[in-house]
């Protein structure tokens, strides 16, 4: 019998393509390899190379810089997944799946693929965010995510880019469900860039919006709403919904915000709307709602993500309800849609 130790190389393919374990488990335990894949892929910008014409992959390993085999194999695994695919060539082509990594692409993910480079690092540091409950990339990169964003442009540039995309894939969608016939004027707490209020406006033309956030966040704003053609009934203002919120809205809606900020923050935000709110105002939150029971892996791996970037879990319905009643709130009602957003009406208590 051999003495040998398999290396760690050996232990982990072995570990990834063992027969006794479920394939799922095996998808599980290689799914970091894809994403590592996919995401250099998308950083090589393979699908721009290829949106005009097939190319050999010597031709592609020329112009990109790459070492020629190790490209080869590269691009025969994303064919296996159907990114791309070979002509009668047997050069490489694009699918229509692949074309979503073009940075051209009008439902281009190439932003979002992108900002798994830093996810991905956070990641691999979840044994910290579970031993400690404190954000994992905070402790990868020694500074908070917003801080980390501020300081460079291109993962800056990602982020936003999967933020505009999430709220048109999720967002838009899910507005359908909500009936804002009853309202004049909405103030959107925390607005960011503007996209979630100028598609409103564009679906309901009787209604006027107030966009609050910080002033470098909501400097772009105007291009959202002027891209709508709906600026002229909307006023953008500057400020931090810590120290106050603008009044004399009839809706405030507070989107993707508050699972931002733990219990005592997120109070200050609340508090600080219901003072705004006259008393048949209300509130609508539209986040991330964990069920109270039956979980699924999903909702559970969004929630620990949520962990490793900020280190906070998502709330349950119930915890919201919580944070409600504590800032002066009554009446809580759930508004589920089939997307990944959930919405949580309210009103101030007279």
């Amino acid at each position: 019998m051999s003495s040998k130790q398999p290396n760690a190389i050996e232990l982990t393919a072995a570990t990834a393509n063992n027969p006794l374990l479920p394939k799922r488990v095996q998808e599980a335990f290689s799914g970091y390899q894809l994403t590592q894949a996919i995401y250099v892929a998308a950083k090589l910008g393979i699908a721009d190379n290829l949106y005009k014409s097939a190319k050999s992959c010597e031709e592609l390993a020329a112009g990109m810089g790459t070492d020629t085999n190790a490209l080869r194999q590269l691009l025969q695994l994303l064919n296996t997944f159907g990114i791309i695919a070979k002509d009668s060539a047997n050069k490489f082509k694009l699918t229509d799946l692949g074309s979503l990594l073009r940075s051209d692409a009008p439902n281009s993910i190439l932003g979002i693929v992108l900002s798994t480079n830093e996810t991905y690092k956070a990641w691999g540091n979840l044994l910290y965010s579970v031993q400690t409950g404190k954000a994992a990339f905070d402790q990868t990169f020694q500074m908070s995510m917003y801080e980390y964003l501020s300081n460079n442009a291109e993962a800056n540039a990602n982020f936003n880019q999967w933020m505009e995309k999430s709220t048109k894939d999720w967002l838009l969608p899910a507005l359908e469900t909500y009936n804002f016939s009853n309202f004049t004027h909405f103030v959107d707490v925390g607005g960011s860039t503007g996209s979630l209020t100028a598609a409103i406006l564009a679906k309901h033309p009787n209604l006027r919006a107030t966009i609050f956030d910080q002033a470098h966040v909501v400097a772009n704003a105007e291009n959202a709403l002027k891209s709508a053609g709906v600026s002229d009934r909307c006023q953008i203002i500057d400020g931090d919904f810590f120290e106050s919120i603008p009044a004399k809205g009839d809706l405030y809606i507070i989107s993707r915000v508050l699972l931002n900020w733990d219990d005592d923050n997120a109070l200050k935000i609340l508090r600080n709307c219901c003072a705004a709110m006259a008393g048949s105002a209300k509130l609508l939150i539209m986040d991330f709602v964990l069920p109270n029971k039956e979980t699924t892996a999903s909702e559970l791996l969004s929630s620990l993500h949520l962990l490793v970037l900020g280190g906070r879990l998502m709330r349950t319905e119930d915890e919201y309800y919580a944070l409600l009643s504590k800032a002066g709130f009554q009446s809580p009602k759930l508004i589920q849609t089939e997307w990944e957003i959930s919405f949580i009406e309210a009103v101030p208590i007279s």
